[in-house]
């Protein structure tokens, strides 16, 4: 008996592929993908990165419209077929065939569990929380165990982004906080980042960004308003990150103000010397990226997330 046939879909090209680390992990799951199923690639698109690409799925209404951080497989013998999305929203790939019989599972990297909800209805149960994903293709593990190697660790806390969309970084006492405007490329970044003590963690368009995962990979501990958003498996509150209780009156933490900020300082203040704690912290984080997040690990997890590797290529 021959392999089921599939088709991933995924607007890529030879910049964008590179864009992002979650280009690269596209490119991993459709060699894995090759290995269990016969794979045709519908993913070359001329404007990835601004236009994207229609999908023209057997089974869907209309042609799909795809961003880059999303993905497709349609099974060619069924019809079934599974999105994948690392996008700060839920986009119309995402939610525009949920009517479907055809539409599988979505797996949802910035899974906000009230706004799945309200967009899905009573097709809720299709859908997933995932992972996230590293922003540099750079082998993080390096960074890790040099940082396990320095003698002294800098006494604060330490971000380094765009900040226009995050005020409450101005209202940090600059005196706890090393930051915040970027410094150069990956390069001057990550040996300059595992000298502080404690990351901080500051939400983007999304909850959930690069930088967080990127703390995880380098044993980082992080500071972080409790999330909202959900991976799978959960990031645990003072086992996996350093949480500050989310006040009522908080959505995005990036657009706090003066009294969030005054949350961050105090949470910082009463850990910075727990350094058992923080070594707690950092440990299961790690090995939160490693058995999850990291290259093959993203990959494998993915798979077992989906499970079409039992449903269509009945492999236990």
């Amino acid at each position: 008996m021959g392999k089921i046939r599939i088709r991933v879909y995924n607007p890529c090209n030879q910049a964008t592929r590179f864009f992002r680390n979650y280009n690269l992990f596209w490119d991993r799951l459709t060699e894995h993908l090759g290995e269990v199923f016969e794979v045709e690639e519908n993913r070359y698109a001329e404007k990835a990165n601004s236009d994207g690409m229609e999908a023209r799925l057997a089974a869907a209404t209309k042609p799909m419209s795809l961003r880059e951080c999303e993905y497709v497989i349609e099974n060619m013998e069924n019809g079934e077929f599974c999105v994948l999305s690392v996008c700060d929203v839920l986009t119309s790939a995402v939610m525009g065939e949920k009517h479907n019989p055809k539409f599988k599972r979505a797996l949802i990297a910035q899974f906000l569990t009230e706004n799945v909800k309200h967009d899905s209805g009573s097709f809720y149960h299709k859908y997933s929380p995932w992972i996230y994903f590293p922003m540099t293709a750079l082998d993080l593990d390096v960074y890790y165990y040099l940082r396990k190697q320095l003698p002294v660790l800098i006494d604060k806390m330490y971000f380094r982004g765009a900040t226009g969309h995050r005020p409450i970084l101005s209202y940090v006492s600059k005196a706890l906080l090393e930051g915040t405007a970027p410094i150069g490329g990956p390069d001057i970044y990550f040996p300059d980042v595992i000298k502080y003590s404690v990351g901080l963690a500051v939400g983007g368009r999304g909850e959930i960004c690069y930088r967080d995962v990127e703390y995880m990979a380098m044993g980082i501990p992080f500071i972080k308003f409790e999330y909202r958003t959900e991976l799978c498996p959960p990031l645990i509150p003072n086992f996996h990150y350093v949480s500050i209780d989310r006040p009522s009156d908080m959505k995005l933490d990036g657009y706090g103000d003066e009294k969030h900020a005054k949350l961050i300082e105090a949470k910082f203040l009463e850990v910075k010397d727990n350094r058992e704690f923080l070594a707690f912290v950092a440990k299961n984080a790690r090995e939160y990226y490693v058995k999850y997040l990291a290259p093959h690990a993203a990959v494998e997890h993915t798979m077992e997330l989906l499970g079409i590797e039992r449903d269509w290529a009945g492999k236990a």
